[in-house]
């Protein structure tokens, strides 16, 4: 291990600005919003964990959005911290007659099979405001992005990624909604004109 030597920063009074001239805008690629799994590890959480340790995790990575796996890392589902919320955790230790602390992952995610997605091809030729528009209707926070042709989810799409890269204002307790993003950006955009 190597010991980093730390500097005054006293005489240092310029900040770098990026030279990258490009704005994502609801115009932009969709690709542009795209977080792929094959440049940036997903967030998973393992299917044996707790559901009160799972919103702990959540609380502490400022996450709203895990994907859930198994001991041999294959995708079962999806939490969220809406899913962990006290009421409907409270409301399944009383279907299941537990207690919070045996409640699992697994019995708060939104299963596989009830999630629905885009795909990766329909996304390289789509734009912000195709992403947004279609999702707004929704009220989702997130979209996974699947690969048909290699058979695995490529990536996601998260709804404070999009706010970020639009600079749309967002509540970081509360994860902006598609709709929310679309309507602050047209709002923002209407003062331009």
């Amino acid at each position: 291990m190597r010991n980093l030597a730390l500097f005054s920063t006293a005489s240092v009074d310029h900040l770098l600005w990026s030279t990258n001239s490009e704005i994502t805008q609801l115009n932009s690629p969709a690709l542009s919003i795209f977080t792929d799994f094959d440049h940036s590890q997903p967030m998973v959480v393992d299917s044996n964990t707790g559901a009160v340790n799972t919103l702990e995790i959540m609380e502490k990575t400022h996450s709203f959005m895990r994907l859930v796996v198994d001991k041999n890392n294959k995708f079962l589902g999806v939490i969220t911290k809406h899913q962990l919320s006290d009421s409907k955790m409270l409301k399944m230790t009383n279907k299941f007659d537990s207690n919070l602390d045996e409640l699992l992952v697994t019995d708060m995610m939104i299963p596989r099979e009830e999630l629905m997605s885009l795909d990766y091809e329909q996304l390289t030729s789509a734009s912000v405001s195709d992403v947004v528009r279609s999702l707004q209707e929704n009220g989702l926070h997130h979209i996974l992005v699947i690969d048909h042709h290699q058979h695995h989810i490529r990536g996601l799409i998260a709804a404070n990624d999009v706010a970020r890269k639009l600079k749309v204002p967002i509540n970081i307790e509360q994860p902006p909604s598609f709709m929310h993003i679309f309507k602050t950006n047209l709002a923002k955009n209407a003062r331009l004109f």
